[in-house]
């Protein structure tokens, strides 16, 4: 009896450990792989995504009529010419720079009858391929600031690229192309604001209003980002990241990864030193870096307010992008109105923005009339210390303020601003001549 029962334990422990030996040998457990877009793609921000038309867009349109700029500032109708031109195919591209002689550049440019749409900055050619239906193909690394288009066209006809700091100048032939949109604007120009143009170099000139500009100053309750979903949103793996707090604000490390919150300014930076940058340059397979810094904001709803592109700067790998209110560009003195991201050989090395969005205006509107073009131009020429040559853009825009009384309230007013070398400045009209104030940091300058 003693001897079966042993016979049936052994056999059972037999069988179990045959059984156990099978489930080892048979299983696949399933690891989680971590990469850097995992916690991107599932973390979202907000419920926002936008595609390359609605970022890069230009900063004026003007209608060159008789010899005189009127500008189309209203944004229904800058995105009818918008939609019109993206109808049309452009193709045969031909650089036609020596065409023009030298010194009369600026004279090319101040053609009668024809619309002229100026970007903040060079924008590649990849980009406008994203944004227009371009056929030609051979066209890799150039860029450019400004395109022209007749007024009397019909059908086909040729549509200028410009690229003004390089003296560049490409023709294409535009097809499949409609002018009904812009036929109809062209008409009604003698009712748009009437501009000049200030030439600031040899191959540059910016185009300001002829009379006074009445804005009216603004205010917006905000509503804080959370700090936390950008955490789930940037790191491979959250569960490691530490969270300390700092004075005025919090760093979260991963031990390799920083990102810091800033709570006087209400600003997040987030740097990863591993993705040095290179200095390689772009290759035919890789994204450019406007794009994938588009992407990368969308990836995690990051678009929380409307911004424009605004520079890029290829020897740097860095992208900003601008708040932008009633269609004027918005400017602080600390990075509050800006997203800017930085890029390594393939990974995202920086990446700082404002850590709120604007959620609801306040009805009280205080108008306030701006000076005219002429007399911000007189300012330029009466103050000490300032270059005509370092200066390489000039806007009208909101300076944002923080309410110094209500934590949550920010103010926009209304000002000239000019892009100086690399910082835009505010004009201080009611100062005396010799001062120049009110640096807005702007992080770099294109170079191509």
């Amino acid at each position: 009896m003693y001897e079966t029962i042993k016979t049936i334990v052994l056999t059972l422990l037999v069988l179990i450990s045959i059984t156990l030996t099978f489930a080892l040998w048979t299983y696949h457990p399933k690891y989680d792989v971590l990469q850097n877009d995992e916690y991107i793609q599932h973390v979202s921000v907000s419920n926002t995504q936008v595609d390359t038309a609605m970022v890069v867009q230009p900063k004026q349109i003007l209608i060159h009529k008789n010899g005189v700029p009127y500008a189309v500032t209203k944004d229904e109708e800058k995105n009818e010419v918008l939609k019109e031109m993206r109808r049309w195919t452009l193709d045969d591209f031909e650089d036609v720079s020596s065409s023009v002689p030298q010194g009369k550049f600026l004279s090319f440019l101040n053609g009668k009858e024809r619309l002229e749409i100026i970007y903040p900055d060079e924008v590649p050619i990849d980009i406008y391929r994203l944004i227009f239906t371009i056929d030609d193909r051979g066209l890799d690394g150039l860029a450019f600031d400004r395109l022209l288009v007749p007024l009397g066209g019909k059908d086909e006809f040729p549509i200028y690229f410009i690229a003004t700091d390089k003296r560049k100048i490409y023709k294409a032939i535009a097809s499949d192309a409609s002018l009904s949109a812009i036929g109809r604007l062209a008409k009604e120009a003698s009712h748009f604001p009437r501009y000049f143009a200030y030439p600031v170099s040899e191959t540059k000139q910016l185009y300001l209003p002829e009379k006074e500009v009445v804005l009216s100053s603004l205010q917006y309750y905000t509503d804080e980002l959370d700090a936390d979903k950008f955490k789930e949103a940037l790191f491979s793996d959250p569960s490691f990241v530490k969270k300390d707090l700092i004075p005025f604000g919090e760093e979260y490390t991963d031990g390799s990864r920083l990102m810091d919150v800033d709570f006087l300014q209400r600003m997040l930076l987030y740097v990863n030193p591993a993705a040095r940058v290179s200095n390689m340059g772009q290759t035919e397979q890789e994204t450019h870096i406007i794009q994938k810094s588009i992407d990368f904001v969308n990836e995690h709803g990051g678009w929380t307010d409307l911004y424009h592109f605004a520079r890029w700067s290829e020897e740097d790998r860095k992208v900003t992008f601008r708040l932008v209110v009633n269609g004027y560009p918005v400017f602080n003195e600390y990075g509050m109105s800006e997203i800017v991201e930085t890029w390594g050989a393939s990974d995202l090395m920086k990446y700082q923005r404002p850590l709120f969005r604007l959620e609801i205006a306040d009805r009280n509107r205080t108008p306030k009339t701006l000076p005219s073009g002429h007399e911000v131009v007189n300012w330029f020429e009466q103050t000490k210390g300032v270059r005509k040559s370092l200066i390489k853009d000039i806007a009208i825009g909101y300076e944002l303020i923080k309410d110094p009384e209500r934590e949550k309230v920010i103010r926009l007013e209304p000002a000239w601003f000019y892009l100086y070398g690399q910082t835009w400045k505010k004009v201080n009209m009611g100062d005396e001549a010799g001062s120049v104030k009110s640096s807005m940091k702007t992080p770099h300058r294109s170079s191509h």
